[in-house]
Parts: C-alpha cells; structure tokens; sequence
C-alpha cells in the first residue's frame, strides 16, 4: 500500500503525536489527501515561549522543546519591554527605548501583532479629576477582552504601579480611564472603586461565575469585577457595574505554606472555572510548589485542587494572560503547569518591585519551568537574561499558523538544513 493511500484513521493516529506546529506542517506537506487530512486533526494550541531581545529574539517550542525562528519584530519595536499577550499572535508593547535617553517614551504603549503586521497605539495618559496624576509612569499588565479588530468592540484593562493602579480603554480614547460609574464621577467616587490592597493579577471573562467583565484578583484573595458599559460613547468608557467579593479560601489554610507566596495567577479552565494558582518559593527564590484552587459559588470560597483534577489540561502561566489548554484525550496528557520568571514583577505577595528594577533590565529568567505530578522540572529555557523585556508567550492558534508566510518561510530553511546535513553525513 502507498503511503498516501494510508487509511484517514492511521494517517490521525500518526497527527495526534505531532503536537509541534512545524512538525505538524511539514506532515501535511506530504500529499494533498494527507494535507486534507491535517486540517480536520489540528493540533491543540500550543503558545511558543517568546524571548524578545535588542539583538536575536527567538521562540521556543514546549512541544518538541527546540527553538525556531518566528515571526520578525518590527523595527520600531525591537528593544521594547512586552507586558502582555492574547490570542491570534497579539502582544503588548509598554515601552520602546528612545535613542536620546533624555526622552523616557519614543512610541508606545502598543498593541503589535508579530504575524500580520498591525498595531494599534495605546495612550500614555490617565483621564481623571486628580491634577496630580496625569501620566502612567509604569504599565505591568494589559489584559484584552478580545483580539483587536474592528468588527467587534474590545476593551483593554492595564495594572500599573501607584495610584490609580487599574485603568481602561475602548478604541477612540486618547486617555486611559479609571473605572468610572459615570463620565463626570469625582476624584473621591471612583477611587472607591479600586482595591485597596495591590493587584495580583486580572482577567476577562465574556461569561464568568461571577458575571461578565475583568476579574481583578488582589493579594488578599479577594476579587472584583469591573463590567463595561457597551453603549458609551466611541471616545468613553464607564462600568456599567463593579463588584467587590470577599472571597476566601475553603477550607481555611491551617498548615504552613511550602515557601513563600510569589504571586497569584487567574486562569479560566477549560471546563468553564476560574482557577487561581498560586505560586510559591524558596529561600533561594527559586519556584518550589503550586496550588490550584477553584472559584466556588455561595459563597465565593477558594476550594483547593489536586493536580488530578486538571487532567488533560496544560496552563501556562504569566501574569494578565494566562491560558489553559485542552489537550486531544488520545494523547493522555497529564496536567502540567508553565512557568515563567517572574521575579523582577514581584517581591513577595504581589507587591511590585521598584519602577527602575522592572523597566530598565536585565530580566532576568533563570525560574522557568514546568510543574506535574513528578515536581518541578526545569524544561524551559532559563539563560541569557534578557537585555529588554520579561519572557512571555505567544499564543499562535494553529488555523492561523499555518497560514502564515513566515511559517512556510521556516519550513523551506529547515528543509534545506536537513538536505544540506545529509550530503555532509554522506
């Protein structure tokens, strides 16, 4: 029987073991009925781990842990600290280093997308009553409602250090906004709306537990859910509603901790739950152990997780975009956890570090790595530091990778090395 008269079951069998997007291409390169095939049994999404440098960013695969070449930055965003990521190759620029160091900011902030091309600039100032709070001195996390794009609405939430320390934007602002109730709310009205403790992490949930909206998560455990309103004006956002829930852990914590609380991640599962996971460290400061908990209603409690229950899932960690990821049920795969360094965002609890430590680098990445059921292995890239900006991923769903000129640019250059590897070899 010819290989490509394969019966469609092997030809599946044979796909479903190639989780890695180039080895998954270069597969359905073969024939047209094995490309046929390869559409119908995509892999899961697998994000690459980005590594942005002023010099040679590359991108790193957790799938078959081999480095490729991805997508180009632009060059007006090379050397830029990267602060947060979504789907469909999207990635937020906070800022871009100015030739004359007098100057702080050239361009940014921005929202880039490394496989088409777009950006979308971001605004550098904060609307509010308080004349002594005008700009945003430093952004640590943009979270997205969705993927830019101007067939539907999006809304984007940025956790900034000082006060106010969550701020919103809609396309056609020119300013960052607080979350405001109404438009003309005074100074002392929507400061009530803010956390008064810092701000782990935060999240969009189109249908949440707890409503629609951005989940924030402080470092008491406690969430609050800010909802925009839809029918604002194009150049305004106000919330519709905030939420304040005092949510604690069920049953209450009697042990000592594994080490030290680094920080706190939510994630929404891919069975529908918010997930927050903790993460803890060593005196070293090295990652030692995880808790997973699950949001449970009435009343919000905290309800821990065994590793078990996670099967078939993979999370990958970093704060304001953390992801989880259902794997195919014929691969069996255990439940793991990613992980990326973030030591220069956090100094215990969730409280951030200096603005100096965290814009000028070097970040460093030596705490990566994976979390299963056998520990903490460290699989991930952990050197160079980065000269520019934090690790992050890259969340590249398959349908488009494939699409991608570059990616097929990827594949031709490693097929020219493996021909030009056998004629040495031989």
């Amino acid at each position: 029987m010819a290989w490509a008269e394969l019966p469609e079951e092997c030809v599946a069998g044979i796909l479903h073991h190639l989780l890695c997007l180039p080895d998954h291409s270069m597969f359905s390169g073969v024939c047209t009925r094995w490309r046929t095939i390869a559409t119908r049994h995509l892999p899961p999404m697998q994000p690459w781990l980005f590594m942005p440098s002023t010099t040679a960013t590359s991108f790193f695969c957790v799938a078959c842990e081999h480095t490729h070449q991805g997508p180009r930055l632009p060059d007006n965003a090379r050397g830029a600290r990267f602060c947060g990521a979504y789907l469909e190759g999207w990635v937020v620029a906070a800022e871009i280093p100015n030739d004359d160091r007098s100057v702080p900011w050239n361009r940014g902030p921005a929202l880039l997308n490394l496989c088409t091309g777009e950006q979308v600039l971001l605004p550098r100032h904060l609307r509010n009553n308080n004349p002594n709070v005008t700009t945003i001195n430093h952004i640590q996390a943009v979270i997205l409602s969705n993927t830019p794009s101007q067939a539907h609405p999006y809304y984007a939430a940025a956790i900034v250090s000082g006060k106010p320390n969550i701020m919103f934007w809609r396309p056609g602002m020119n300013e960052w906004a607080p979350p405001m109730l109404k438009w003309d709310s005074g100074f002392k009205m929507w400061q009530k709306q803010l956390s008064k403790d810092p701000i782990e992490d935060a999240k969009y949930i189109v249908f949440g537990p707890l409503g629609g909206g951005f989940y924030v998560l402080n470092n008491k455990e406690d969430l609050l859910v800010y909802t925009p309103k839809a029918n604002d004006k194009h150049d305004e956002l106000t919330m519709s509603s905030v939420e304040k829930y005092q949510v604690r852990r069920n049953p209450r914590q009697t042990t000592p901790g594994p080490g030290e609380v680094l920080a706190r991640y939510l994630v929404l599962s891919c069975r529908g739950h918010l997930l927050m996971v903790v993460r803890f460290v060593s005196t070293e400061k090295a990652t030692v152990e995880f808790d997973v908990f699950k949001l449970e209603l009435k009343p919000p409690s905290w309800k821990k997780l065994t590793l078990d229950t996670l099967t078939d899932q993979t999370i990958f960690l970093v704060r304001g975009c953390s992801f989880a990821v259902e794997m195919k049920k014929s691969c069996q795969c255990p439940p793991n956890i990613y992980f990326l360094d973030d030591s220069a965002r956090f100094n215990g609890a969730g409280t951030s570090t200096s603005q100096a430590q965290q814009v000028e680098g070097p970040f460093p990445s030596g705490d990566t790595g994976r979390c299963c059921e056998q520990g903490i292995v460290r699989c991930l890239p952990r050197e160079p530091p980065s000269d520019s900006s934090p690790w992050t991923w890259l969340y590249l769903p398959p349908y488009e990778a494939l699409r991608r000129k570059w990616f097929m640019e990827q594949l031709v250059k490693r097929a020219e090395q493996r021909r030009l590897q056998e004629h040495q070899d031989g």
